[in-house]
C-alpha cells in the first residue's frame, strides 16, 4: 500500500438510474418499514429529539451493551467490509486492517483515533503493533476495561475538535472510524489532525454521507433518512462533495474509495434483526415502554439503512488523506 500514497484513487458505486430502478423494484420495503415504525415509535420525537453533545455522550453511554449485542460482542461497534459479498465475523476488523497496513508500510512510531468508542480498534491495532504508541480520544472515556491494560495505549478524555493535549507534528497517522459525521465543523475538526501529524503523515477516515445525486428525495425517502441520521444523534449526514472539498483545503486525497456496496451485508444483517422486532408490533411497543428512548431510538435505523444505501441516498467512504502541504 506504501505505492497507493502517489496518487489519488477513487472508486465509484454505480449511480445508473436504470440500476438504481432496478434495485428498488426487486428489494424496496421502504413504504412496509415506515408504516411498521409508525405502529410503534413517535416519529418526531426522533427526528425532533435534542442533538448537543451531552445527548451523543449519552446516548453511547447507554448503548455500550446494546452495541455490542447488536453488532459483534468483539466489540466493533462500526459496518463490517465484506469484500465477497458474504458477511463474516472478521469483517468487522477490516477498517482496524486498513489503519495497520498504513503503520507497517510507513513504519508509524506514534498513532491518534479520534472516537475511540469502546476502543476496541486501537486496543487491536495496540496489540499488533507492540513497539508503536497508541492514543484515543473521545468525549465519552469509556472503554472496555480489558483495554484499559495495554501498555502501548492510553485513552483520553476530550473532544476531537481540540486537540491541544496532544503534541504537535508527532502522529504519523491519526484515524477515524464511523465518528466525524458527528461533527458539524469538519474544517476544524482537519485543521487540528493536521496540526498533531507529521509531515507526510496520513489522516484515515471511515464514514457514512449522503451520495451526490441530482434525484431529489420522495417524501418518504426524506422521512426515512431522517429517522437514521437523528436515531443515531446526528445533526445529518453531510454530501460526500462537500466533506471531499473541506479535505481538500487542508490535505491531499490520496484515496478515495466508495465501499457502500461491501457494508451492505453487515446492515443486511441487522436490518433482517430488526424485522423481528418490527413484526411484533405489541410486543415491540411495550419493550419500548420498558427500555430507555435512548436505547430504542436507533432501532429504526438498523430496519432502514440498508435501503438507503440501495436507493444511493446514504454512502460509506474510506478517504486517506496525507499532510504534504
Amino acid at each position: 500500500m506504501g505505492e497507493e500514497t502517489t496518487e489519488c484513487k477513487t472508486t465509484e458505486f454505480t449511480t445508473d438510474s436504470t440500476a438504481r430502478e432496478h434495485i428498488v423494484e426487486q428489494d424496496d420495503n421502504l413504504e412496509l418499514y415506515l408504516a411498521q415504525i409508525r405502529k410503534i415509535f413517535d416519529i418526531p420525537r426522533i427526528i425532533d429529539a435534542p442533538r448537543d453533545k451531552s445527548q451523543i455522550i449519552n446516548y453511547y453511554l447507554m448503548n455500550k451493551r446494546s452495541y455490542r449485542l447488536a453488532w459483534n460482542f468483539e466489540g466493533f461497534i462500526h459496518c463490517g467490509i465484506s469484500y465477497d459479498g458474504k458477511r463474516k465475523k472478521g469483517d468487522f476488523r477490516e477498517q482496524a486492517r486498513i489503519v495497520d497496513t498504513y503503520i507497517q508500510d510507513n513504519n508509524a512510531k506514534k498513532v491518534l483515533e479520534l472516537g475511540y468508542g469502546l476502543g476496541t480498534n486501537s486496543a487491536y491495532l495496540a496489540r499488533r503493533n507492540p513497539h508503536v504508541a497508541f492514543d484515543a480520544i473521545d468525549i465519552s472515556n469509556k472503554p472496555l476495561r480489558s483495554f484499559t491494560t495495554i501498555p502501548n495505549l492510553h485513552f483520553c478524555f476530550g473532544d476531537y475538535h481540540n486537540l491541544s493535549q496532544f503534541k504537535g507534528n508527532s502522529y504519523d497517522i491519526v484515524f477515524v472510524i464511523e465518528a466525524l459525521c458527528y461533527s458539524t465543523q469538519k474544517l476544524e475538526v482537519l485543521r487540528e489532525v493536521k496540526k498533531k501529524l507529521t509531515k507526510g503523515g496520513f489522516f484515515i477516515i471511515f464514514d457514512p454521507y449522503t451520495r451526490n445525486r441530482a434525484i431529489p428525495l420522495s417524501e418518504s425517502e426524506k422521512t426515512m433518512w431522517k429517522l437514521i441520521y437523528r436515531g443515531s444523534v446526528l445533526e445529518t449526514f453531510e454530501r460526500i462533495d462537500n466533506v471531499e472539498d473541506a479535505m481538500r483545503k487542508e490535505f491531499s486525497i490520496v484515496i478515495a474509495q466508495d465501499l457502500s456496496t461491501y457494508v451492505l451485508p453487515s446492515l443486511e444483517a441487522q436490518e433482517s434483526n430488526a424485522r423481528h422486532y418490527f413484526n411484533h408490533a405489541t410486543f415491540a411497543r411495550a419493550i419500548n415502554k420498558v427500555l430507555p428512548f435512548d436505547v430504542v431510538r436507533h432501532l429504526p435505523q438498523l430496519l432502514l439503512m440498508p435501503t438507503s444505501v440501495r436507493r444511493q441516498i446514504a454512502c460509506y467512504y474510506l478517504h486517506v488523506l496525507k499532510n504534504d502541504r
